[in-house]
């Protein structure tokens, strides 16, 4: 399997030099918020004990049995992503806008039989991850990436020129081809580079993430009595994930010890794939006004792609340029994300309100990394598999959200609290919250829903992970969602 440049821990935690496929792409497509229509996002995703709302189908699919007619929903969303990254005495803030369908479906609800009050099948999408931000960092070092190269090239007995582009495509090679590392006078198998001497270089780091995931979903469930309500649902999740970096380095202007001005390493990756994923859930209305909710998600098994390029220009000082792009790589493997396990506890006042809460249990350690049978270039993942059973551990998330009424308009409150996956051996957190808001307008055969959300957390940008070089960014996300449905 080649080696290449993936900045980027787990989704926005930090940017680092690793290798391929690892525990933080396995955590990125784990990680789950649910979103979906406004009134969802407005109550925090809190719905496992409420049902009757087309989001609330991916989190316990039990919901379809709440339902007392057919309906048919979109929703629009806007996100904006908010970065202020600190380095070296530097701030530097970048944000990134995106447009994207937060849910779009149809439920149908039929008359049942007997105790069975009625049955309901629906199919649609619901977004589950946003992957879009841009963040910008800027400082000095002393340090140069260009040490990667040569600390690979003199390895061992060192490496023969010609050999340089079969042996290392995706790293080495692109920096002897710009000239920037070369072989020493003395030995012509051991490199040096042209900064090797160079001290107080301007680092500059700018990185874009687009895409995100989603799942189209397929369930069926009723109601019982009016007392018992289940559902299934059979989830295809999909994802399309874009990184997007420019790093550079360029040294002082005082320098007299390099010809050589800058230099720039663009790289980009695309991950794109579907997978399969199964959920059972029942809500139980222990009294008129109290309900209890409970649903199971199996593992997804996705079938994912990496596609991958690096390029890196330089520039002298006398205004001479270099560039030199690797191959195209691709790459696909198998994930297996855990399973979830959610409860839920709803009370009803009567036609006045609502308050739901969800406690969800997920165990990334679970997650597992896998090589497609039909790739002919077998890789194990056995040490990435072995360092997301020791780095990730299980995380408590908490949704609350509640509804009050006040004919024909709603008002919508949320927060939810999504729990650290990440163990203390990383100095990483994920732990993130989310604080919503929203309304609604309700007649007979049509509702209109607006809600706003605002998502807080941190994260570490590191710049080159051989010298610990790191920026603190504090990222917010502003969520705005509307939802136009019609009931039938």
């Amino acid at each position: 399997m080649k080696k290449f440049i993936i900045p980027i821990l787990g989704f926005l935690f930090c940017s680092q030099q690793i290798v391929a496929q690892n525990e933080f792409d396995a955590l990125r497509y784990s990680n789950l918020e649910f979103y979906g229509d406004a009134r969802f996002n407005a109550m925090g995703g809190s719905f496992g004990a409420l049902g009757a709302n087309m989001s609330s189908l991916s989190v316990n699919p039990a919901g379809i049995g709440v339902y007392k007619s057919s309906d048919m929903s979109f929703t629009p969303a806007f996100h904006y992503n908010y970065t202020d990254t600190k380095l070296d005495g530097n701030s530097l803030t970048d944000g990134k806008l995106n447009f994207h369908f937060s849910n779009i479906g149809v439920v149908g609800n039929l008359p049942g039989s007997g105790n069975w009050e009625s049955v309901s099948f629906g199919i649609g999408y619901n977004r589950t991850s946003n992957f879009n931000a841009s963040i910008s960092a800027k400082g000095k070092t002393d340090w140069s990436m260009l040490n990667n190269y040569t600390n690979e090239l003199n390895a061992g007995e060192g490496t023969i020129g010609d050999d340089i582009p079969n042996l290392y495509p995706f790293t080495s090679n692109l920096a002897y081809q710009n000239y920037l590392v070369n072989p020493t006078i003395t030995d012509t198998l051991k490199y040096d580079h042209v900064f090797q001497n160079s001290v107080n270089l301007t680092q500059n780091t700018n990185y874009e993430t687009r895409g995100g995931s989603g799942e189209v979903f397929f369930t069926f469930g009723g109601n019982y009595n009016d007392k018992l309500f289940i559902g299934a649902t059979m989830g295809i999740p999909t994802v399309r994930y874009i990184y997007d970096r420019n790093y550079s380095e360029t040294a002082d202007v005082n320098d007299t010890l390099t010809d050589f001005k800058s230099f720039v390493i663009h790289d980009y990756v695309k991950t794109s794939g579907a997978g399969v994923n199964f959920k059972l859930g029942m809500i139980y209305k222990l009294t008129d006004w109290v309900r209890i909710g409970m649903a199971f998600h199996t593992p997804t098994i996705y079938g994912l792609t990496d596609s991958y390029q690096t390029t890196m220009k330089s520039e002298l000082k006398n205004g001479t340029t270099y560039d030199y792009s690797s191959p195209f790589g691709n790459y696909s493997y198998l994930l297996t994300t855990p399973y979830r396990f959610i409860s839920s506890v709803a009370f009803v006042a009567g036609e006045h309100g609502v308050i739901n809460a969800d406690y969800e249990l997920v165990d990334y350690a679970m997650a597992r990394l896998k090589h497609d049978n039909s790739d002919v270039e077998f890789y194990d993942f056995s040490s990435e598999n072995q360092s997301i059973r020791n780095n990730f551990q299980i995380t408590q998330n908490i949704r609350v959200g509640t509804e009050w009424r006040l004919d024909p308009f709603r008002l919508r409150a949320g927060y939810r609290f999504q729990g650290d996956p990440i163990k203390n051996s990383f100095n990483a957190n994920q732990q993130s919250n989310t604080y919503s808001f929203g309304f609604g307008i309700k007649q007979d055969d049509y509702y209109f829903d607006m809600a706003y959300a605002l998502k807080m957390y941190s994260s570490q940008t590191l710049l080159v992970t051989e010298n610990n070089d790191f920026a603190s960014t504090d990222l917010k996300d502003h969520y705005i969602t509307f939802t136009l449905g019609f009931r039938f």
